[in-house]
């Protein structure tokens, strides 16, 4: 039964519900809009109690390419350029709970904390955890560099201030403001790894979870500068971009969608408007997180076919040819591509040119990046746990695909509504999974370590143990993994 369930913050009392041991609150101002392109201010105070007891808005975007594996997620939602909002997930309002600070992923131009499918009630209600999700501004909106228009770096904006809000208000929720941990999936895993970078924020958190990681730099301002005036030209404007602060939200999202679809990486991965370097923002995060993160716990991973999500949707590449697949590899590998592309092929019992453009992409763009920054945390004395996520989807052409690990992690396929890679899954071992993975998560959260007495033992990623790494699929075991990232063996 549903009850209502009262707290308070800084800016006032919040009414959130009680449902099934779980407390939620929806729909918290960890900001105030301060208009278009320009950084948040402190949030408002509020006259008596605020109803919290609904998701509210998120950022404007248009559909994710993605829909084609998670279902539209973002259907129904409201849509905001005043979206600075958070939502708490507890278990109890007086405890000393660690915290997980959720950043959704969506490619930097899609997403939501208050999405259905990030809901964190399941992961709260085991009594060990707080969730809290958030929106961050995304696309144009949230990363435009600009001379005269734009600072740039909104959306890391956008998470300083979330991040602060947890910190000086969650005890109120009972969460313990000193034992935060990171947390994100894609766009997520990027900006996690970027506050463990930034000085200023890598000292508020305890640890990081990073899932499915891309390896992209941050853009220089010449660069993103370059884009922006490029922008301005699709949309018939002049280059000073001053028609950007009151054009229609509507219009900019469209003039964004064909844009990115020109710049994308194999044709098919959006890569997004992105943060830029700056006096805050480091040009290479992996080099100052191992400065500033040192010896912090990281769990990080990927699941095996990263790109099925994005390229079982195209039948150009689902029918791709041996040549065409060749060509590929070739520009990777230069003169040893027919050599890589034929063991690519041999790997697989049913492979074909298909599977090894798949492979191929998920391990540059996802695969390797992980691999690298696990390495590179563990040299400085960093416990890192790595894994890889192979549970197939039933959706064809898909395999374990970007995104799908999302509901074993939240626990909440009943969440995922019309989501085609869920679509006929084995919910009973699929369940089964996700109370694994939930039992190593709680127990990386609360000590670092996501091994307990009930679970297959997870070593840390470390040189001298061969560096080994968990698979999650219908048999839970490790493998090593070479220096390349191809896999060593199991364990048996």
């Amino acid at each position: 039964m549903t009850k209502t369930t009262i707290t308070h913050c800084a800016q006032g009392v919040l009414k959130g519900v009680l449902d099934d041991g779980v407390h939620t609150f929806f729909d918290i101002p960890y900001a105030a809009d301060a208009g278009r392109f320009l950084p948040p201010l402190p949030p408002s105070t509020w006259p008596g109690e605020r109803d919290c007891t609904r998701a509210g808005p998120v950022f404007p975007q248009l559909p994710s390419r993605l829909d084609f594996v998670m279902g539209p997620t973002a259907r129904g939602a409201e849509m905001s350029e005043d979206a600075f909002r958070l939502n708490v997930f507890t278990p109890t309002l007086s405890g000393k709970l660690p915290v997980i600070f959720w950043i959704h992923g969506g490619g930097f131009v899609t997403g939501g904390g208050s999405l259905q499918c990030y809901f964190g009630d399941s992961l709260a209600r085991s009594g060990r955890a707080v969730v809290v999700t958030m929106n961050y501004r995304l696309g144009v909106l949230g990363n435009l560099f600009m001379k005269g228009v734009s600072p740039g770096n909104l959306a890391v904006r956008d998470l300083e201030m979330a991040l602060q809000w947890v910190k000086s208000n969650i005890g109120s929720f009972g969460g313990d403001p000193e034992s935060i941990v990171l947390a994100g999936q894609s766009a997520g895993a990027w900006f996690t790894q970027l506050l463990a970078a930034m000085k200023s924020t890598s000292e508020e958190v305890k640890g990081g979870i990073m899932l499915s990681y891309p390896g992209l730099p941050p853009a220089t301002p010449q660069a993103a500068q370059a884009m922006a005036e490029q922008f301005c030209a699709m949309a018939g404007i002049d280059s000073t971009g001053e028609a950007l602060r009151t054009m229609p939200v509507e219009r900019i999202l469209e003039l964004q969608t064909g844009m990115l679809r020109a710049q994308s990486v194999f044709a098919e991965v959006p890569v997004g408007f992105r943060t830029i370097c700056d006096d805050e923002v480091p040009a290479n995060p992996g080099a100052k997180a191992r400065e500033n993160f040192a010896g912090k716990p990281l769990m990080i991973g990927w699941t095996r076919e990263e790109v099925g999500s994005f390229f079982a949707s195209n039948p150009a590449i689902v029918g791709a040819t041996e040549e065409q697949a060749l060509e590929k590899y070739s520009e990777e590998y230069g003169m040893q591509g027919t050599l890589f592309y034929r063991r690519a092929l041999m790997r697989r019992l049913n492979g074909g040119p298909y599977t090894t453009l798949v492979d191929l992409a998920s391990d540059q763009l996802f695969r390797l990046p992980a691999i690298k920054f696990a390495a590179e945390m563990e040299s400085v004395d960093s416990n890192v746990f790595a894994y890889q996520f192979d549970f197939q989807s039933p959706q064809p052409k898909v395999g374990a695909g970007h995104c799908f690990e999302l509901p074993f992690v939240f626990g909440n396929f009943e969440d995922w509504i019309d989501a085609p890679m869920l679509d006929g899954i084995d919910l009973t071992a699929a369940r089964s999974l996700s109370a694994c993975i939930q039992e190593y998560v709680l127990n990386f959260v609360e000590a670092g370590d996501p091994n307990g007495a009930r679970l297959p033992y997870w070593p840390a990623y470390k040189r001298m143990h061969g560096r080994r790494t968990m698979r999650f699929s219908d048999l839970i075991e490790t493998v090593g993994t070479d220096a390349n990232g191809t896999d060593a063996g199991t364990d048996g």
